[in-house]
């Protein structure tokens, strides 16, 4: 049978490992798939998976490096980005640079869809992640009126969480008290704790990377202890596993975005456009395989993204009915569907997601509940 390559670049060491193997596990689910249900049809012909990878080693560098060997030497017929915008936006460079297709599964910064480039993206952007998070304080806490920012300072996610959440917020009434950075060498929080302290602000946003988010939030629960914390904290790590199993019981409280949450997995009955791929019970069966096949993985939301980015291409891959890059690309801008991951329909002039919603999910009595969107809430946001 012929064979169709795959490539990714992917953080097998550094500090995106975790993101980078769950990105892995997901897409190699996906392929593996395809190839138990006799492979992927193309121009009636039906053709095998192989999926080759290599580690970048979380930084941009290694991602560049590992997609240009991709295309030059192995030449891939369908590639797909590394997990984190720095290293989304440095793989799809090398690519737009070789007129290629990306398959952005892992980054959310705006930086990394420009015209022309051919991204397509499957996750919702940074400024949707807590932009709903104000009305819905709001609509909770009508006397809840200020907001604390706290970002490090290296890269494009931070801001634009920020910029989305701050843009709402000011729509909502709230004034921005206290807006702080931080590099990322940083690891004592002590002085930024005693500033947010002082400002005392009833919605605060946390946008570091993992080990800054889980850090900063350990030194805020010690000082919550003597002190009042506010109506709602919302850390962008907080959607996943390793955050509750660093903080532990001191979990519950603790809002954050998620891309995909398996109690709220998307219906396959009624919808605006046609259904593909696994059922949700399909899937989680193939996550749980790819779990036990790699280690205990926790089934995290960089697991299903990848996934969903697999079907994305396949079926952009089976309308064009070749790997033509031309033709991807005009069959992802022209198709309208639905996975279990939510609704695929990206904007024609820069391939960014519209489709579909961020969720937002607070732990509760040590369990993730999905708090956003309206029609996925299983518990109403409890503030503090």
């Amino acid at each position: 049978m012929p064979v169709i390559k795959v490539g990714v670049s992917v953080s097998l060491s550094g500090q995106f490992q975790t993101q980078g193997l769950q990105a892995l596990a997901g897409l190699q689910a996906w392929a593996e798939d395809v190839n138990r249900a006799d492979g992927l049809a193309v121009a009636g012909r039906r053709n095998t998976l192989k999926v080759v990878h290599y580690d970048d080693a979380s930084v941009a560098e290694g991602a560049t490096r590992a997609t240009q060997t991709l295309i030059e030497r192995d030449r891939v017929d369908l590639l797909f980005g590394p997990y984190s915008s720095g290293l989304a936006n440095a793989a799809a460079t090398v690519s737009a640079e070789h007129g290629q297709v990306l398959w952005n599964q892992g980054g959310a910064a705006d930086e990394i869809y420009q015209p022309g480039s051919r991204v397509v993206g499957t996750l919702n952007g940074a400024r949707e992640y807590l932009s709903e998070l104000p009305g819905l304080l709001r609509s909770s806490d009508p006397s809840a009126s200020t907001l604390a920012i706290v970002r490090c300072s290296a890269g494009a996610f931070p801001r634009q969480v920020s910029e989305g959440m701050e843009t709402q917020a000011v729509a909502q009434g709230f004034t921005n008290v206290i807006d702080l950075e931080f590099p990322p060498e940083q690891s004592d929080f002590s002085s930024i704790v005693s500033q947010l302290h002082q400002a005392d602000p009833d919605l605060l946003l946390v946008v570091g990377r993992i080990r800054h988010d889980i850090s900063l939030c350990r030194a805020l629960i010690s000082q919550w202890k003597t002190a009042p914390r506010p109506r709602a904290t919302a850390v962008v790590a907080a959607g996943i596993a390793r955050f509750r199993t660093e903080l532990g019981s001191d979990v519950d409280g603790f809002i954050g975005p998620s891309q995909w949450e398996p109690p709220a997995l998307h219906d396959s009955g009624i919808l605006p456009c046609p259904y593909i791929g696994p059922s949700p019970k399909q899937l989680m069966v193939s996550l749980e395989c790819a779990k036990h096949s790699n280690g205990g993985l926790p089934i995290d939301y960089p697991m299903a993204q990848a996934y969903a980015a697999g079907l994305v291409a396949q079926r952009c891959l089976e309308e064009a009915g070749t790997p033509d890059p031309t033709a991807l690309w005009n069959a992802a801008v022209s198709l309208d569907f639905h996975t279990f991951f939510g609704r695929f329909r990206i904007d024609p002039a820069t391939g960014k997601q519209v489709g579909r919603s961020v969720f937002m999910v607070q732990w509760q009595q040590g369990r993730k509940v999905v708090i956003w969107p309206p029609e996925y809430r299983q518990a109403s946001l409890q503030i503090q």
